[in-house]
């Protein structure tokens, strides 16, 4: 967590929608110390939006996810600020955004299938490459799902059918890879990239704290599951009667456990990224506001350094920062 007064910057991939809108809303007035930058590629809706909302305090730069490119000069634009002085030091990077398809098989501009390159890989990307600017007592949070579990364990998943994950290497997933009995182009199929780049962001949560704290570092990873969000963009590419359904039928949810308004979220993930009153938590899974055990097959390390090493070569990233690796202990 950061401990400081001073002013620090934090940056939020798909800041100005959604859940990330929300989390900005509350950051900007509890933390009136801190400057948002958010990642977009909806560059003229995101300028509106932050002029509407503070114009003064939220710089919005250029990044789609699925470009890989994209990760590297986004990087480079926001540390030149930084460096200059124009934004205060990086306090923070939140792991935001994220897309889920119905049908087809979409790619990414390096031809990685869009649900694990957007959701998982480009942000490794991001943080790897921001380690190293980030405050000695920074943090990065990487906002997971409750459909990372077995279908059975989260009742959402059971009750929309959601697939389990299973983790079937960086590689097959990134060449969109699913289990043999699945359409490869049909809706099962991208819900079960859906849930499996979820238990992909725990994996890489896992595996970057071990490398942290076998480094010495301060700084602090957290996933956080924000629950069941009917109402938010996630199921923009879904037909018109299952967003119909999305947006104005399936709200009623809330008042079930587990079910949140996008406010509510919003305001757990701007408490656990600023909040010094939070409990200084690293390599946990946090459900709202709770410190809970994530799935069984997300606490396995030989998967964390598999999915690690298999998103270096993807990434062909030689010249990463290096964070040492811990040996391999239970969380």
């Amino acid at each position: 967590m950061i401990r400081t007064a001073h002013a620090y910057t934090i940056i939020i991939t798909g800041g100005h929608t959604g859940l990330g809108l929300a989390a900005s809303r509350h950051i900007l007035t509890n933390a009136t110390n801190v400057q948002l930058v958010w990642a977009s590629r909806s560059g003229a809706m995101a300028r509106q939006t932050a002029l509407d909302m503070a114009p003064d305090r939220i710089t919005v730069l250029h990044l789609d996810l699925a470009k890989l490119a994209d990760v590297q000069q986004f990087v480079a634009s926001v540390t030149t600020l930084i460096e200059a002085g124009t934004l205060p030091p990086l306090g923070a990077v939140v792991c935001n955004a994220g897309v889920q398809f119905a049908g087809g098989l979409h790619q990414t501009t390096e031809g990685i299938e869009e649900t694990f390159g957007v959701n998982h890989l480009a942000h490794f990307l991001l943080v790897n490459l921001l380690l190293s600017h980030l405050l000695p007592t920074g943090q990065v949070v990487v906002v997971s799902s409750g459909t990372h579990f077995n279908a059975p364990r989260i009742w959402q998943s059971a009750l929309f059918g959601m697939p389990a994950p299973q983790y079937l290497g960086a590689a097959a997933l990134a060449r969109g890879a699913v289990p043999a009995h699945m359409n490869p182009v049909g809706n099962k199929a991208n819900q079960f990239r859906y849930t499996t780049s979820k238990l992909c962001n725990l994996l890489f949560m896992y595996e970057l704290d071990r490398r942290l704290r076998a480094a010495g570092s301060q700084i602090t990873v957290t996933a956080f599951d924000p629950g069941l969000m009917p109402g938010t963009g996630l199921a923009r590419s879904n037909s018109p009667v299952e967003r119909w359904a999305w947006n104005y039928v399936l709200p009623i949810l809330r008042l079930f456990d587990g079910v949140n308004s996008v406010d509510t979220s919003g305001r757990n993930l701007a408490r656990l990224a600023t909040d010094p009153a939070m409990p200084s938590v690293s390599g946990q899974y946090v459900e709202g506001t709770t410190v809970v055990p994530s799935s069984v097959l997300s606490r396995r390390p030989e998967l964390w350094s598999d999915l690690w090493a298999e998103s270096q070569k993807l990434i062909e990233l030689n010249t990463m920062p290096h964070v040492p690796t811990a040996k391999p202990t239970m969380q």
